[in-house]
């Protein structure tokens, strides 16, 4: 390419990234004095850089802590497509198969689940399809991930599609039982350290100046029961984020470093309700064209937007959870990733 066309083309990509900041911006301090978010991440990005990286507030809604561009944010349920990744990891290392059965994975403990819950797959887990409840409930919440597992299959499975906790709470008990690790270990090693992610930590973020979620307007620093974990109980910076975002993106397109691209275009392929394995997905004339996912603990909430098509994607963060904050993200993601004309 010309140097003269390079340097244009260099010139045209910052004067828009830095409109695009402004927008951003913009919106955010309306968002935040409208619906009183104590703060805001949001960042825009390509397959190999971020473009746009903007947060505003404070950690508390009674602190004068600033949020930081390196801040820890909780993203709830957007850590399924993380828990659905490190288990085609273990499929391509022919550990298991995503057809592979419960029966299969817990032979010892057969006797115990109902005999249709025996042949509930590990596809059925991450696609929401397995026929368990939404969540563990009362006691349960205070059990293992292999306690509610047995719990959740020793009764007959319903059918269709039904978004459920539970069903990743068992896939991490499947992973926890294949390597004989926890979860928690199992993901740092197989997924986070691989792709350079460094500031992921489990429930919610800790410490003087950390990130607290909200409920009704107080500061909270609670999270679900542990074994919550790999349906959604983790934190990590949003350039963290991004570059598993990233790794989601080119590995679509044979580029990732986790896995083939067949694996990657598995976990972005519909079963049912424009659900794939931890992404709800947007189809145009059949083919994926985006992802998408919101995350939440009821305290934080969180939501990530993949353009496959573009290779772009935006992240949006607020410390809250209530329904007149929310209302903002898409006003938000909507500067970081304009629709199409």
């Amino acid at each position: 390419m010309n140097p003269k066309m390079r340097l244009l083309i260099c010139a045209l990509t910052l004067l828009t990234n830095t409109v695009t900041a402004g927008k951003t911006a913009k919106v955010i301090a309306e968002a935040r004095t409208a619906a009183n978010i104590p703060a805001v991440g949001a960042v825009a990005f390509d397959s190999e850089q971020i473009t746009t990286f903007e947060v505003a507030g404070t950690t508390r809604i009674d602190s004068a802590v600033a949020v930081k561009r390196d801040s820890l944010w909780h993203i709830g349920s957007d850590a399924k497509a993380m828990t659905a990744t490190l288990m085609a990891i273990l499929i391509e290392k022919k550990l298991l198969k995503w057809e592979t059965t419960m029966a299969e994975v817990f032979p010892e403990l057969v006797e115990d689940f109902h005999p249709n819950a025996r042949k509930t797959t590990v596809i059925q887990l991450l696609s929401h399809t397995a026929g368990l409840p939404a969540n563990p409930e009362g006691l349960q919440r205070t059990l293992s991930r292999l306690e509610v597992a047995i719990i959740g299959l020793a009764k007959k499975p319903t059918e269709g599609f039904l978004y459920s906790n539970f069903g990743y709470i068992i896939a991490g008990a499947v992973i926890e039982k294949i390597l004989d690790a926890t979860w928690e270990k199992a993901i740092q090693k197989h997924l986070f350290k691989p792709l350079g992610i460094k500031s992921v930590g489990f429930g919610p973020p800790k410490g003087a100046t950390a990130i607290h979620g909200h409920w009704k307007g107080k500061p909270m620093s609670h999270d679900n029961p542990p074994m919550y974990g790999p349906a959604g109980g983790l934190h990590l910076s949003l350039s963290d984020w991004v570059l598993f975002c990233q790794d989601q993106i080119k590995g679509h397109h044979g580029k990732g470093k986790l896995l083939t691209q067949d694996n990657y275009q598995k976990l972005h392929t519909p079963i049912k309700s424009n659900y794939a394995l931890g992404w709800g997905v947007k189809l145009e004339n059949g083919k994926v064209i985006r992802l998408q996912h919101d995350g939440s603990n009821t305290m934080w909430y969180a939501r990530a937007q993949l353009d496959l098509i573009k290779k772009k994607g935006c992240l949006v963060t607020i410390n809250t959870a209530e329904k007149k904050g929310v209302q903002w993200l898409p006003k938000i993601a909507k500067t970081l990733m304009p629709p199409s004309k």
